[in-house]
């Protein structure tokens, strides 16, 4: 009689992150960034890496909505969405919402839900651009135009820089929305204390104090 005993060894550490390659179409995310995270890239979602099922995601905008309306105590008009490929972030993007309320209060303001696209620039594990200095993201135009048309093409509205240090935003004491060529987008509630990003180093992740 012969016996075989064999045992397999995986070894495990702070930075695994477990990962569901089925995951495929547009899901959508209030993820909150952890600046004291041993790992920081475990609370962030990004671009053109695998999505961490550890990060809780939704499959409706209202889903999202709803969530960071109740982690941040808020309505917080805003959340990130994502498009998804076997298990790949393809592309990720900011969307925020104008209610009726919004704009009543700010007359120039058109009601609905605007969508900003990111686009990852930089890489942070090098420190090293992957763009010139005088890049201007193809999704920079489209933003600008979507946030003018959320806002109101009014005095509220100002850009700067040059480059990949173009920086455009439109707001109100309420809310605003930011764009930078090099491929960030934001929306911001002053009012709530509250926000959420697509960074050009290709993370994404919302914040509420």
């Amino acid at each position: 009689l012969t016996l075989e005993f064999r045992v397999v060894y995986v070894q495990a550490d702070s930075n695994g992150v477990e990962v569901d390659h089925r995951l495929n179409g547009i899901i959508y995310t209030v993820n909150k960034f952890d600046e004291d995270a041993t790992n920081p890239k475990s609370n962030s979602v990004w671009l053109n890496q695998e999505y961490p099922t550890i990060i809780p995601y939704f499959e409706t905008a209202e889903e999202a909505l709803s969530t960071i309306a109740t982690a941040s105590n808020k309505d917080s008009p805003f959340y990130v969405k994502h498009k998804v490929e076997n298990g790949i972030v393809t592309e990720s993007y900011v969307e925020f919402v104008v209610t009726e309320e919004m704009a009543h209060a700010y007359p120039e303001m058109t009601p609905g839900t605007y969508t900003l696209r990111g686009e990852k620039t930089y890489d942070r594990d090098t420190s090293t651009w992957l763009v010139d200095e005088n890049y201007i993201s193809p999704y920079y135009e489209s933003n600008k135009e979507i946030i003018q048309t959320a806002f109101g093409n009014t005095g509220r509205c100002r850009e700067t820089g040059t480059g990949r240090s173009i920086y455009f935003i439109c707001g109100n004491s309420g809310m605003d929305a930011r764009a930078r060529s090099s491929g960030t987008v934001a929306s911001f509630s002053a009012e709530y204390g509250s926000n959420c990003t697509v960074i050009g180093d290709g993370s994404s992740y919302c914040n509420w104090s």
